[in-house]
Order: C-alpha cells, then sequence, then structure tokens
C-alpha cells in the first residue's frame, strides 16, 4: 500500500466513525419521546383510576402510543434524509428498535387481553423488555453507561414483584426516568450534534 492509498484509507475510517457519531447523536430523541408519552400515560392512567373509569385506559393507552408511532415515523423520516448512507449501527438500532415495539405491544396489550397473565403484571413484563432493549443499546454503542440503565430496568422488574400491583405503574415513573430519560440526555452530552465524543467505557 502507497502513501496515497495509506490515506486515502484513514480518510475513509475518518468518514465512517464521523457517520457513527451522528447516529449516535440522532437516536436521543426516541428515548425522550417514549420516555415522555408513558410517563404521560401513566399518569394519565393514574387519573381514570381516580375517577373510577377503568374502561377508558385502555384507550388512553393506545392514544399515547399511536401518538408515539406517529411522531417516530415522522423523525425517522426526518433522519433519513439527513443521512445519505446508512451505517451498521443505524441498522442495529433501527432492527432493535421495531423487536422491541412489536415485544412492548404484546407484553403490554395483546398477552394481557387475551388473558395470558393479569393486568398486574403488565408494569413487570414491560420492564423486562425495556431492560432488554436499553441494555442492548448500550451494547451497540459501547456504553456502559447506558448498559446500567438497562440494568436498572430489570432491577426495578424484579423489586415490582414484591409491590402491591395497584402501585407498580407509579413505580414506572422513576424506572422511565433512569431507562428511558437518562440515555436521552446521555447520548445528547456525549454526541452534542454528531461531535467529538467523550469516552465513558
Amino acid at each position: 500500500m502507497n502513501h496515497v492509498q495509506a490515506r486515502e484509507e484513514i480518510e475513509r475510517i475518518k468518514h465512517m466513525i464521523e457517520k457513527t457519531r451522528k447516529s449516535h447523536a440522532s437516536s436521543w430523541p426516541f428515548l425522550l419521546l417514549w420516555g415522555i408519552l408513558v410517563i404521560l400515560g401513566i399518569v394519565g392512567m393514574q387519573v381514570l383510576v381516580l375517577l373510577k373509569a377503568f374502561h377508558l385506559i385502555w384507550l388512553n393507552w393506545i392514544g399515547f402510543m399511536g401518538i408515539g408511532v406517529v411522531v417516530q415515523i415522522v423523525l425517522a423520516m426526518k433522519c433519513d434524509r439527513s443521512q445519505r448512507v446508512k451505517t451498521y449501527v443505524d441498522d442495529a438500532v433501527a432492527h432493535l428498535g421495531v423487536a422491541s415495539g412489536v415485544a412492548f405491544m404484546f407484553t403490554g396489550f395483546l398477552l394481557p387481553m387475551l388473558k395470558v397473565y393479569p393486568v398486574g403484571v403488565i408494569a413487570i413484563m414491560v420492564s423486562v423488555v425495556a431492560g432488554i432493549a436499553v441494555f442492548t443499546l448500550g451494547g451497540i454503542y459501547e456504553l456502559n453507561s447506558i448498559r446500567w440503565c438497562g440494568v436498572a430496568w430489570w432491577l426495578g422488574a424484579l423489586g415490582m414483584v414484591f409491590v402491591h400491583w395497584h402501585h407498580r405503574g407509579l413505580l414506572m415513573i422513576p424506572l422511565v426516568a433512569v431507562g428511558y430519560l437518562l440515555p436521552a440526555f446521555l447520548l445528547h452530552a456525549r454526541y452534542p450534534g454528531g461531535g467529538e465524543a467523550h469516552d465513558d467505557r
């Protein structure tokens, strides 16, 4: 390999690193979006419980989740337009997002509606799936701080086993803050606009 070829290889590597940084930077809005919507959904559910409007709880969740899907599609389309070349990180995170979304639909809606398990177990099952999603995201990005946020979901799921099911929904709020909002802020702080990263491995 001559000097010119070596220089071209270095430039190609630098370009791929920069694309990966931009992938990291563009992921945090999705975590922030779902973190906020889940917290709003929990608050809405608690209000409906206080009003004894139990028949509206499913509509409450369908409404917030529907908003999330629409906004996520819009955000994803904007990201696709701004990135002409997709990296391995982009594809891995996209597949993780789809798989997690399907798992949330099954554990949070379909299986309880089919009476596979009672509604009191939903928060535990969702926390287990969220832990897998966030821990894997930390693995893809090679960020230990986000891996620990995934572990927090699993510890929360275990802790909820010992809490009355009426209060498990409220316990999801601090879990969402640690497991979704914190990773969003960590990514945004580490990759502000896709620039240089501060190492925390």
